[in-house]
């Protein structure tokens, strides 16, 4: 079965990625798993400066860990994502493979994923709004020795994607980007919400 990207999801990753251009960013997915395969129904970003600080990501960890918790079992946390600073970068960085492992550690089976800035570029100048995964993520799976192997079958990742350009361009046209706050953020403002509750209407 193949691990599924839902929009609201797919969405922050996004807002988060274009809010901070210029640097890399990262995050954890929340969802579920079933027979190994994860269903992310909801993204929260953690920061966008430094992607391999370890007591940051551990912090925020904690925090989304106890959030999900919270739900009575019915979320988890089911995968890390994160986009270089660099726009030809797709690789899993070996700190993103280290915070990875750890919410790995936490919650076997999590996936990673890595955001293909040229297909974030592709898929803004497309006009159905229409992307296939392997053009907007690099899909990363546990290897079972203890590293991450790269999935590169189109069947491994469903997004959904349908319609999405013009819907992401409402939303930076409503300035939604720059409203989405990330853990780092929250540090230096402890007023905003870093889980974006209420960032994405229901889809």
């Amino acid at each position: 079965m193949p691990h599924t990207i839902e929009r609201t999801a797919l969405l922050k990753i996004l807002l988060h990625a274009i809010k901070y251009p210029a640097f890399g960013v990262n995050g954890v997915l929340i969802g579920k798993m079933d027979k190994g395969s994860v269903t992310a129904v909801d993204a929260v970003p953690f920061v966008h400066n430094y992607l391999s600080l370890v007591p940051a990501f551990e912090a925020a960890l904690c925090q989304v860990d106890a959030h999900v918790k919270a739900s009575g079992g019915k979320l988890q946390l089911v995968g890390y994502y994160q986009a270089n600073e660099h726009s030809k970068d797709t690789q899993l960085s070996g700190a993103g493979k280290q915070l990875a492992a750890k919410l790995a550690a936490l919650y076997p089976g999590a996936i990673a994923l890595v955001l293909d800035n040229a297909g974030l570029t592709e898929l803004l100048r497309a006009e159905d709004g229409k992307a296939a995964a392997p053009a907007l993520f690099k899909l990363h799976t546990p290897d079972g020795r203890g590293g991450w192997a790269l999935e590169t079958g189109a069947e491994a990742l469903k997004l959904h994607a349908a319609g999405l350009v013009p819907q992401l361009e409402q939303y930076m046209a409503e300035g939604r980007h720059r409203k989405l706050a990330d853990f780092e953020d929250h540090l230096d403002d402890v007023s905003l919400d870093w889980l974006n509750l209420t960032l994405i209407p229901a889809q």
